[in-house]
């Protein structure tokens, strides 16, 4: 879509659990990308999300959810939004069906159109 970013992992996995930590390939996959983090979210657990933004971008996101289910719909732990327009990165999250109140805890804009991006959670 639009706007979006093209990710791209160090690994070629979603995160070290899966792959070598000396491994250096990179590997690029299709947006939107959704996969599984093999044994899930804990303490000390790191995700990195890497990409090229856009030349010509709106926006793009970032979900990590709880499951993937329609009805009702998945918990979302952690949305990050960067939109252009407005230069703003947004962050929320999705609990029990009610959408939590928008925050942007950062002073600055850190995409460039173009250029490559690193985000670490």
């Amino acid at each position: 879509s639009e706007g979006a970013p093209r990710p791209m992992l160090e690994t070629g996995h979603l995160n070290d659990s899966l792959g070598s930590p000396g491994q250096k390939d990179i590997s690029h996959l299709n947006v939107p990308f959704c996969g599984t983090i093999k044994g899930g979210m804990r303490p000390g657990k790191k995700i990195v999300v890497m990409g090229i933004v856009d030349p010509n971008p709106e926006s793009f996101e970032i979900s990590l959810c709880c499951g993937d289910t329609d009805v009702p719909p998945a918990d979302v732990a952690l949305d990050l939004q960067a939109r252009f327009p407005d230069r703003q990165f947004m962050r929320n999250a999705f609990v029990s069906g009610e959408w939590g109140e928008e925050e942007t805890p950062i002073p600055y804009f850190p995409f460039i159109p173009d250029q490559p991006f690193r985000v670490s959670e």
